[in-house]
């Protein structure tokens, strides 16, 4: 029997698919936006910048340490949406991609020899092991990544959380590899501030517009709140990922994300957001294009070269901004031609 909301199809008519969703520009804008912050904290023309584009050597935070977590939290917003991210054999390979592409920018910059799968094995380890946590019944997810930040709380009080004494420095010794922030054991961490981000994509997924412009704000301050009330206790640290850094660091990227989805996909704000989003449809070909060209390629001997040059020219706080600044400009321009093409690499 045909409902009588929905009129039947007539002879002639051929079934068409249902639409796809409209894509959520606020989205984009802000995992464009993380884009342009780890550009400018990588190619720095040097130290005399300002020192929120420089990482905190150990505890604290810099606008350089939140970076990176707004876009893992990006990367969770994303999987709701994503097909692949339901198929496990999409999510592996996807993984092993990623995987080893870190390897290979690693070997480029540092040589053959060197051990690591850098930032993009950090987005990896940090992406298989939150889906793994969505394998969970729904109810149980976030029981388990409140488990996770409290296993993780006393291990670092048990272990010690000093630059040479953590329960990092023992996990990355026990694997063979060096302690560094994108060593395995910030994966575990990390894994939690992808799937606050799934959350957040599920609020824009089932209830999209106002009520979760309110979910956005409410889950951001928090998970602000009490982060800064667990960093007495565990001190906020990114090179740990330590609790305290997870929550803190969400939410901002959250009540960021709650700014750009009112401004972008309510208020229709568009011109000044677009140079943002064009490198968040490219994030990954920016990022591996800087890290190829001007940190491989030019760091070594180029990029000493103009800043010597510069600051001798027009000072050194002129040099510190003008490589990160043409860095971004050429990386935009790349990403532009590709995205005016209809070219969205994804890995």
């Amino acid at each position: 029997m045909t409902s009588h909301l929905v009129a039947p199809p007539r002879a002639t008519e051929v079934a068409r698919p249902p639409a796809a969703p409209p894509r959520l520009r606020g989205v984009d804008a802000l995992r464009g936006l993380a884009v342009v912050g780890m550009l400018a904290v990588d190619n720095r023309g040097n130290d005399s910048i300002t020192p929120q584009l420089q990482h905190t050597d150990w505890d604290g935070l810099h606008l350089a340490d939140v970076v990176f977590p707004v876009f893992l939290l990006v990367v969770g917003v994303s999987m709701p949406f994503s097909r692949r991210a339901a198929r496990p054999r999409d999510v592996l390979a996807r993984v092993l991609k990623l995987a080893l592409l870190g390897w290979l920018v690693v070997t480029a910059k540092y040589g053959p020899g060197v051990v690591g799968a850098g930032v993009l094995g950090h987005i990896a380890g940090a992406y298989l092991l939150c889906w793994l946590l969505l394998r969970l019944p729904r109810a149980a997810q976030p029981v388990a990544a409140v488990a996770v930040l409290a296993g993780l709380t006393v291990a670092t009080r048990l272990a010690g959380a000093t630059p040479d004494r953590s329960w990092g420095h023992l996990v990355d010794g026990a694997l063979g590899l060096p302690f560094s922030a994108e060593a395995p054991h910030s994966y575990l961490g990390s894994a939690v501030t992808v799937y606050l981000g799934v959350l957040a994509g599920r609020a824009l997924q089932q209830a999209p517009g106002r009520p979760a412009l309110v979910r956005l704000v409410a889950g951001g301050a928090a998970a602000l709140a009490t982060g800064l009330a667990l960093a007495p206790l565990v001190p906020v640290n990114k090179r740990l990922w330590s609790p305290s850094f997870v929550l803190v660091t969400a939410g901002i990227g959250l009540l960021a994300l709650a700014a750009l989805h009112w401004l972008a996909d309510q208020r229709g704000v568009r011109r000044p957001l677009r140079p943002a989003e064009v490198l968040g449809a490219n994030a990954i070909v920016a990022f591996v294009f800087s890290e190829l060209v001007f940190r491989a390629a030019l760091g070594g001997t180029v990029q000493p070269a103009v800043d010597g040059w510069v600051s001798s020219v027009a000072g050194a706080t002129v040099s510190a901004w003008l490589y990160p600044a043409v860095s971004v400009t050429v990386i935009w321009a790349v990403c532009a031609v590709l995205l005016r093409r209809g070219v969205v690499v994804r890995v």
